[in-house]
């Protein structure tokens, strides 16, 4: 080989040596998705929106949570088309992680009111389920349990006039409690904060994009004891805000960068400090496919999205939105959404869950 020959290898073994940790290390530092146990959590029992004995044909709105005995505990609205006042709440309990879900049942209905936007979270030993009513003002609401939803307390009203709850609960690494909210129609987003174990709460924040934009937020606590707000919109982008006080103030919106329909997202943070964000790019007002993406960074940057769930035929009329998520004790992740199918003289709803792994 000649001494020209000699150096160009020598060159590309000294590039190789040097691009392969670098790739190795791009590769660890976001993790792989990988979606199992896809799952239909409830189905629809009718399609006609007219039909006074249709109760559970529309189902929309999941939230999920880990109950303390360990069970998965879903929960979503039904009626025969949203805002109907037959509307209640209804529920579902898995007891294998996810595989598969048993019967549904009513869970809180007012008489003659439509309950909806119901949102589970846990706190040590006590499970909360925070919901919004038409009693006849919109207002929100919300029961414990502390016998991983065997028995509950009766409905308690928040005072907090026309806004609803939507997304998730978390518990703060100081103990304290936090649950977003939002003035209805796509406006300001905020968070009720309670610290005496959820016997009082108190309302903060009032966070917007420019144009006054800032529906259904979701939040989680970092590592660094940031409280992250990710915010609807309806410019074709998701918003993001930040507390460095646990909740009570926030910071001017920015934009993360993604694009979004005007939908709910939902943002979980794992035990290992990875930040989940699950919503449907858009463009405005298509509500599939359904994303799943992550952060390593506090959400300065975002993986690749891996597809969650899409509309299952490529026609007009379907969505697949109303994402929620959480963690089981082994890292799985378990997710809900609602499957929707709105044409003429047809509409119905599903909720489907699957589990999800991360690994590096």
């Amino acid at each position: 080989m000649s001494r020209i020959g000699c150096m160009l290898r020598f060159c590309r073994l000294f590039i190789a040596c040097l691009i392969t940790p670098l790739a190795l290390l791009h590769a660890a530092d976001t993790p792989a998705i990988q979606i199992t146990d896809r799952t239909v959590v409830f189905t629809h029992t009718s399609t006609d929106a007219k039909d006074p004995a249709n109760t559970s044909g529309y189902n929309l709105g999941p939230s999920i949570a880990l109950l303390p005995d360990g069970r998965l505990m879903a929960v979503w609205f039904s009626s025969p088309s949203e805002g109907a006042a037959s509307q209640r709440i209804v529920q579902a309990f898995s007891s294998d992680q996810g595989r598969t879900w048993g019967a549904a049942s009513v869970l809180q209905d007012f008489t003659g009111q439509a309950d909806f936007d119901p949102v589970l979270f846990v706190a040590g030993s006590e499970t909360f389920l925070f919901f919004s009513a038409f009693t006849p003002q919109i207002d929100i609401y919300f029961r414990r349990s502390s016998d991983s939803a065997k028995t509950w307390t009766e409905p308690v009203k928040l005072n907090q006039p026309n806004h609803t709850t939507r997304s998730n609960g978390i518990r703060l690494s100081s103990g304290e409690l936090l649950v977003p909210l939002h003035l209805r129609g796509t406006k300001s987003g905020g968070v009720l904060k309670s610290s005496d174990g959820g016997q009082t709460w108190k309302r903060f924040g009032a966070v917007a994009n420019p144009e006054g934009q800032g529906g259904e937020p979701t939040i989680a606590e970092t590592k660094s004891g940031a409280v992250h707000m990710i915010l609807r919109t309806k410019d074709g982008q998701l918003w993001r805000s930040i507390s460095r006080d646990k909740g009570e103030t926030w910071s001017a919106t920015e934009k993360t960068g993604l694009t979004a329909t005007s939908s709910a997202s939902h943002l979980l943070c794992t035990r290992d400090g990875t930040l989940v964000l699950t919503s449907n790019p858009g463009p405005v007002p298509l509500r599939f496919p359904l994303l799943l993406r992550t952060s390593r960074d506090e959400g300065k940057t975002w993986s690749e999205p891996t597809l969650l769930a899409d509309r299952p035929q490529k026609v007009g009329g379907w969505s697949t939105c109303y994402p929620s998520l959480t963690e089981l004790p082994d890292g799985t992740l378990v997710a809900l959404w609602a499957q929707i199918k709105s044409s003429t003289g047809e509409l119905y709803g599903d909720i489907h869950s699957a589990r999800i792994t991360l690994k590096d």
